[in-house]
């Protein structure tokens, strides 16, 4: 073969190609990124529109479905999920991962740019934007202090947000907690109607009062001026002494109204919880840092961390930063554990070749294709953009024992002509070179499985894109190494002659007994086609009787993550003030003061998630002790706090553990569609009682919320028009009463805080007081209740729809001892025979849905990875009957799949689902080997009985060697080693070892007699077509 010969006869020249792979791969190795996960690119596009006043029905009608219909029509769309809020209008595209997102967010706004005229004339414009689904806070900081909240809110606002947001890479940063400076001036309503003013024109006269302009330049001689009028308050006693021009006289504001330096309506607020010293801080504030969707989370916060000490200098003293969460440090620990798994498994297999070989140089030159290979990877996977994460480390780790079995193979086969006596340069071109066509074909075996993988057009294909190509470099490497690496310095370093150690001779004459006890037994089953029939027989018994077994293992779309972190929700009933919901904060936080796994809790008053918000809800975010100091995972912990907690009084609590690697939670979700909110109510109360108590199934919600009572002004236009009166100064009038307006701003030194006019909270707490407003009309008063009904109405907080359809979302959790599979399976059972009417239907969504594609697109990759598998060997091999006895092993492997993944408690998910695919092309490898070696005796006239039994005897230790390298390569993947991100390794690890063992074992056996009772019947067929041909003559 020409690579092994010029390795051969040209070693400086190879050395030096090499070696310049080599030194590209260390530079490599300290440049790239790292991350948790390969950067997969979601395609979203979200349009948000602010509609003020309107409640969700108003927005949903008005601004939601106009919407929607105008965009349906944009290629590649996935789904349209919309919700209508108070005041507020979400509508999320996802479009198919092939779409462009730049060309989809053009087309978005384009269809909006269409149909603005027929948005409401009140609607501020719409915004399009990208959105990064995964773009969640990769860091929180705690802003702490002797400072009161209204100045540590100040300082953070004014100071440190821009101090982070410089900082690059990091896209936004997000305060909760503390309290925005505002200057409120606030009167009575008694004040309003004896001085005939409204709060509209009080907002007019201050903005008027309260500005600065520039009137332009001119020009005396060679000196020019500007001019300028600087006519903004300088203070507060400024303000409060504007004169106020009303139907009595000027007078000034004080004497109208409260002027308050104060802070806006505290809605949501933030709390630190440090469980070990049993510390409660309610004075803070809590910052969020996003990175941007195209940085780098370890490098990000390697900059923070670089410059947070700077930051703090300008701190004032008494006043603290504290990092208290920090994504990277999994990310690094992940990193970390999947290169020890790496660098184990290097160090195990050398330690097979040894014992297999027992000759330290004949070890080193096998064991050098490992990291030449790898580092040599390094190389392309820069190249290609990569970054160290968990799927292309573990795309390493899962080669490293496949890296070593072509240079096994090809030292075998050397020591086999040093031992007939060739000279050891000879041997070693003539060793290679024969086996050139096998170790070709196995290699190329390994590779093509991935090719469905790597061209998966799906978010599972995405997601293990760098996993197979990363496989695929290391493994063409190894085949150039083989040929390469391996031979050149067998010819350099090998003796004509092995001399054994006692070691070596012991575990010689041990294997000799063994490849003994195996040379009986196959002579046995290949003794007659009785044995070789039987044989083959129970194995399709075992690889059936394995199958029907699966449905025990379980199914999950992907293994949750333990990250050391847990999320808590929590709903009270409507009306609940924040006060309220801090006090039944408390009480959760008592609970779990006494678990020893809990480092921190940081709480959130007044929200509960992307869309959720009311001082009535809460969401706390708790950071467990690193997971080599705990003996339960967080899902377990998940578990027990919600039964601590499901007492909690009025308190709707759900306790979520971990995330998927995907970034998100993959608990079950369904969508409850149909065309009437109020039929999907009655509808959502009959579904959540029939499978509330489903098996397995834990934290069930719904989307759907009843919302606060609402006062509804309905205008009485006759009377109004009497005097009038429009629609639009009813609603000014109303909104700047209760809730409040901003007038203008106040400016001191280089920050602004908004004045805001209002009513005072007691002229407008009771629907009776709003009955009795003042609402001035061209200077006249009149009481609300003249110009409008006003009725109590039961409000919606939201109103979702999912593909323009009104929808009810569920959602679930999965228990620690069920999956996916299962509950699913049992929610579907319950829900067939529910009587649904025409037009409502159930969809799912989340996980479930991501669970049905990803076994689809796995089989599909499965069936196509063992068609290429077997037009590679029938191009190769030169036959298409040759093949399928190869392929033979498949099947095979499936009885270790499923033994070990029921031994070891584990679940068929795409990980696993992942390792099957991959070993269509591993396990072939042995196949191959027998079979070539059989073909190359027949070939030289030996009989097929005879050429088997050669075969097995003489690749049996190449066999037994290689596999054992793999298996003991992955073992560090299999058993769990580092605690960061193991839930996915050790699926892949366990599957790969399991198919392996019983492949191998069952390939020695199974192969053989296969292939002989094939042949003999050929053989039979032949000699018989041959006595024909006389009779015919004689004839």
């Amino acid at each position: 073969m020409f690579l092994s010969d010029l390795s051969v006869d040209r070693p400086v020249l190879v050395s030096m190609a090499l070696f310049v792979f080599i030194v590209f791969g260390v530079l490599a190795y300290f440049s790239m990124p790292l991350n948790l996960m390969p950067d997969v690119k979601i395609p979203y596009v979200v349009v948000q529109s602010v509609y003020p006043g309107a409640g969700p029905s108003e927005v949903e009608t008005q601004v939601t479905k106009k919407i929607e219909d105008a965009i349906a029509t944009v290629s590649l769309i996935d789904y349209i999920q919309s919700y209508s809020l108070e005041n507020v209008s979400i509508v999320m595209v996802a479009f198919k991962i092939q779409k462009n997102v730049d060309i989809a967010n053009q087309e978005i706004k384009d269809k909006i740019d269409a149909i603005i005229r027929d948005l409401p004339s009140d609607l501020q414009k719409p915004i399009v934007q990208k959105m990064d689904i995964n773009a969640i806070p990769f860091m929180d900081i705690i802003l702490s202090g002797n400072l009161d909240g209204k100045a540590l809110y100040e300082l953070a606002d004014t100071k440190l947000k821009d101090r982070f947001g410089q900082i690059e890479g990091v896209a936004q940063v997000d305060l909760s907690g503390g309290n925005k400076r505002q200057i409120q001036v606030q009167l009575n309503d008694q004040t309003v109607f004896q001085n005939k003013i409204s709060l509209a024109q009080l907002m007019q006269i201050l903005a008027a009062q309260n500005m600065d302009m520039p009137a332009g330049n001119f020009q005396r001689g060679t000196q020019e001026y500007s001019v300028r009028l600087k006519g903004k308050f300088e203070s507060l006693d400024e303000i409060a002494n504007a004169n106020i021009p009303t139907p009595t006289g000027i007078k000034k504001l004080r004497d109208l109204a409260n002027v308050i330096d104060g802070a806006e309506d505290v809605r949501t607020r933030a709390i630190y919880f440090d469980v070990p010293k049993k510390v409660l801080d309610q004075n803070i504030v809590h910052i969020s840092l996003t990175n941007a969707s195209d940085a780098n989370v370890v490098t990000i916060s390697d900059e923070v961390r670089k410059n947070l000490p700077e930051i703090e200098e300008d701190l004032p003293a008494g006043v603290s930063l504290n990092i208290v969460r920090d994504t990277s440090d999994f990310i690094k620990s992940t990193v970390s554990d999947t290169f020890t798994n790496i660098w184990l498994g290097i160090l195990f297999t050398g330690l097979i070749l040894l014992i297999f070989l027992h000759d330290l140089r004949s070890t080193l030159i096998v064991a050098l294709s490992m990291p030449i290979s790898i580092i040599s990877t390094f190389v392309f996977m820069q190249i290609a953009g990569f970054s160290f994460n968990m799927m292309t480390l573990i795309g390493i780790s899962t080669s490293v024992g496949i890296l070593v079995s072509n240079s096994v193979v090809v030292i075998e086969n050397i020591f086999r002509h040093r031992d007939e006596g060739v000279p050891v340069r000879d041997a070693a071109k003539r060793g290679a070179a024969e086996i050139a066509i096998a170790v070709l074909a196995s290699t190329l075996t390994n590779v093509v499985v991935f090719l469905p993988v790597a061209t998966m057009g799906s978010l599972v294909g995405q997601f293990f894109r760098e996993f197979a190509y990363t496989v695929t470099i290391a493994t063409i490497f190894s085949l150039v190494t083989s040929f390469t690496v391996t031979p050149m310095l067998a010819s350099r370093i090998l003796t004509g002659k092995e001399k054994k150690n006692k070691f070596g001779i012991a575990f010689d004459n041990l294997f000799d007994k063994f490849e003994a006890s195996y040379k009986k037994f196959l002579g046995t089953v290949l003794s007659s086609k009785k044995h070789s029939r039987n044989i083959i027989i129970i194995s399709v018994i075992l690889v059936v009787g394995s199958l029907a077994l699966m449905p025990v293992i379980g199914l999950e779309f992907i293994p949750e993550i333990d990250q050391g972190e847990m999320s808590i929700t929590v709903e009270l009933p409507e009306g609940y003030n924040l006060d309220q919901t801090a006090d039944v904060l408390e009480i959760v936080h008592q609970r779990l003061a006494n678990h020893k796994e809990i480092e921190h809790i940081i709480t959130n008053l007044g929200s509960s998630g992307f869309v959720n918000t009311g001082t009535n809800l809460a969401s706390a975010r708790i950071k467990l002790v690193d997971r080599a100091d705990r003996k339960k995972s967080a899902k377990q912990l998940a578990e027990i706090f919600s039964i601590e907690l499901a007492d909690v009084p009025n308190a709707k609590i759900i306790v979520s553990a971990g995330s998927s690697a995907m970034g998100q939670g993959m608990g079950m979700e369904f969508y409850l569609q149909g065309q009437d909110n109020a039929r999907l109510e009655q509808l959502k109360n009959q579904i959540t009682e029939l499978i509330k108590d489903t098996p397995g199934l834990m934290n069930l919600d719904t989307s759907s919320r009843g919302g606060r009572p609402e006062l509804t002004i309905i205008p009485k236009r006759d009377q109004m028009s009497a005097v009038n009166a429009t629609v639009y100064d009813l609603a000014i009038s109303l909104r700047a009463a209760v809730e409040g307006m901003v007038s203008t701003e106040y400016h001191e030194g280089d920050n602004q805080y908004d004045i805001k006019i209002s009513l005072a909270d007691d002229a407008v707490d009771t629907p009776d007081k709003i009955r009795n407003l003042t609402i001035l009309i061209n200077g006249q008063p009149y009481l609300l209740s003249q110009l409008a009904d006003i009725e109590v109405k039961p409000g919606a907080s939201n109103i979702i729809h999912r593909d323009r359809a009104k929808t009810i979302v569920f959602t679930g959790e999965i228990a620690e001892d069920a999956t996916m599979g299962d509950v699913m399976n049992a929610v579907q059972e319950k829900l067939q025979g529910f009587n649904f009417p025409s037009g409502y239907k159930i969809v799912w969504g989340g996980g479930a849905k991501m669970l049905n594609e990803t076994v689809v697109a796995m089989l599909q990759a499965f069936l196509l990875a063992v068609l290429l598998t077997y037009m590679m060997l029938a191009a190769i091999l030169e036959s298409f009957l040759q093949p399928l006895f190869i392929l033979g092993t498949v099947p095979l492997a499936l009885i270790g799949v499923i033994l070990s993944l029921l031994i070891t408690h584990q679940t068929f998910n795409i990980v696993s689902m992942m390792s099957v695919v991959m070993m269509v092309g591993v396990v072939v490898n042995n196949a191959i080997l027998l079979l070539d070696y059989a073909n190359m005796r027949r070939k030289q006239g030996a009989a097929p009985h005879d050429a088997l039994m050669e075969a097995g005897e003489a690749k049996l230790k190449p066999i037994i060697m290689s596999t054992l390298s793999i298996v003991i390569g992955m073992l560090p993947m299999a058993i769990g080693i580092g605690a960061a991100g193991r839930e996915l390794r050790k699926p892949m690890g366990t599957v790969t070892i399991g198919g392996l063992l019983v492949a191998t074992f069952m390939t020695l056996v199974i192969i053989p007699a296969f292939y002989y009772l094939v042949i003999q019947k050929e053989n039979n067929r032949k000699n018989g077509e041959k006595n024909q041909v006389p009779q015919i003559e004689n004839q």
